[in-house]
């Protein structure tokens, strides 16, 4: 299919109509007839709709992925009694960018305000600090391009989904109006027997056989049901043209009888394509393959994010420090090797113990923390040994791939032969009827012929451009099977 007639596609879905058509009038042209079968598609639409809603969730990625910040007035207390208030708060503003290693500021203090009648506001801060973290040795980095990653894929797939739902909607429409032509064609042969069938009768006639022998009933009667056998035909072709046409948005007034040409039916403006040639997509985006590579490429992305191992580090200031009762300079490390978390941190002090320039000096204060989880060791060998045999598992379905795309070209390139044999052989024929109708024609018109006869030439070659414009169309789902085992590329 090409991007043309995809656009024309995604803009009838915008629409929804129904029309009314008497088989009196002329019938749509079949790119007519394809937009309107589409307009009511609903799987189409649905898909659409999907589309729409993969889009907004990967914009809701990108904010969770990107620079984030948070404000907090913790937890506030009011403490009121004879003596006066009290109002504690611990507010705090943190600012963070996930891309860059997890980098993030933080600043908190510690407020407090006492107040009474008979004085006036004591407000005051402690513990103010900002301090700084950043991810040395971590799987945040990963993770978060993994997150956007299928947020990514997720838009990708659902406007590859829609392609794919609108080549296949071609499909359908020309599958179900060759249909069409199937039973026309057959009608057609119908009628070819009863052309042949009513030479035979008049032969029967002319040789002098009386209405009462068998040889002459046996002839009748032979006429006789091959006229049933058509009106049979025709009402079940009825019903199949009106069903087609009301997918295809019109309320189609059918009246047909065994006088009908049906040759009216046959669409118009159905165009010989080009057929695709499957060595000309790129291996590489061969459904399967693709799928498969892409499985693989972001599972292992992810495995490797999933690290045993991990350190991050943080520095900062603190203001008025209550630990070591002065301002002081802090800094930290934790990590995790396996089920083993350690930390820790110190903190140096600025100035004296009681604030001022004079007195005994602070001293830092070190923390130390250490924890340890014996069965995670355990899990993580596990869970490495899972690891590798799914990676192999991914790794054979690459292969596996491959060899199904070897197989596909190798089936659509035989498929190919055989309609282009088709088309060969369709050309030939109506060359071949078209020159006998006009033949015929002649020899009508001067009387050497009956009308029967004629119409047996004239029906042949209706046949034949039937069959012809089956070829055509059998072109153009060929077109489609090849395009629907490839992805675009972006």
């Amino acid at each position: 299919m090409n991007k043309k007639l995809l656009f024309l596609f995604s803009t009838a879905l915008l629409f929804s109509t129904a029309h009314a058509l008497s088989s009196a009038e002329a019938l749509p042209d079949t790119t007519t007839l394809l937009l309107s079968y589409v307009e009511n598609d609903s799987e189409l639409k649905n898909l659409t709709l999907a589309a729409k809603k993969a889009a907004l969730s990967y914009e809701s990625a990108k904010i969770d992925t990107g620079f984030d910040v948070t404000l907090s007035s913790g937890t506030i207390t009011l403490r009121t009694s004879d003596d006066g208030n009290t109002l504690t708060a611990k507010p705090s503003v943190k600012a963070s960018l996930p891309q860059a290693s997890n980098l993030s500021v933080t600043a908190q203090t510690n407020y407090t305000s006492d107040s009474s009648d008979s004085a006036t506001d004591d407000s005051k801060l402690s513990d103010t600090s900002v301090s700084v973290g950043v991810d040395i040795i971590s799987s945040s980095v990963i993770s978060n391009k993994l997150t956007k990653l299928k947020a990514e894929r997720s838009v990708l797939e659902a406007q590859r989904k829609i392609e794919k739902r609108a080549i296949a909607a071609e499909k359908e429409f020309y599958t179900e109006l060759k249909s069409l032509l199937t039973t026309i064609n057959s009608i057609m042969t119908k009628r070819q027997t009863l052309y042949e069938d009513s030479i035979d009768l008049e032969a029967k006639k002319v040789q002098g056989y009386s209405k009462a022998s068998s040889t002459y009933r046996q002839a009748e009667l032979k006429v006789i049901s091959d006229q049933h056998e058509i009106e049979s035909a025709i009402h079940s072709f009825k019903h199949d043209c009106v069903v087609f046409y009301k997918k295809c948005g019109y309320d189609l007034e059918l009246e047909i009888d065994d006088k009908t040409e049906l040759m009216g039916f046959v669409p118009s403006g159905i165009d010989e394509v080009e057929p695709a040639d499957v060595t000309q997509f790129e291996k590489e985006f061969y459904t399967e393959i693709e799928s498969a590579n892409w499985t693989y490429y972001i599972n292992s992305m992810e495995r490797s994010s999933k690290k045993t191992f991990s350190l991050s580090a943080s520095a900062g200031y603190t203001f008025d420090n209550s630990t070591t009762n002065s301002d002081s300079i802090d800094a930290g490390l934790n990590g995790t090797i396996g089920g083993l978390t350690l930390g820790a941190g110190v903190s140096m002090p600025l100035g004296n113990a009681d604030g001022s320039g004079s007195g005994s000096k602070a001293s830092p204060a070190y923390t130390f923390s250490a924890t340890l989880t014996p069965n995670t060791f355990r899990k993580n060998s596990i869970t490495k040994q899972q690891n590798e045999l799914t990676e192999e598992q991914e790794l054979l379905a690459i292969q596996t791939a491959e060899a199904a795309y070897e197989t596909k070209v190798v089936e659509l390139q035989q498929k190919l032969d055989t309609l282009l044999w088709e088309k060969k052989t369709a050309d030939e024929n109506i060359s071949m009827y078209d020159d006998l109708e006009k033949d015929m024609a002649k020899l009508y018109k001067q009387g050497y012929i009956s009308e029967t006869e004629y119409l047996s030439s004239k029906n042949n070659l209706n046949s034949s451009i039937i069959k012809k414009i089956s070829n055509l169309i059998d072109l153009i789902i060929y077109n489609d099977d090849v395009v629907t085992n490839f992805v675009s590329a972006n």
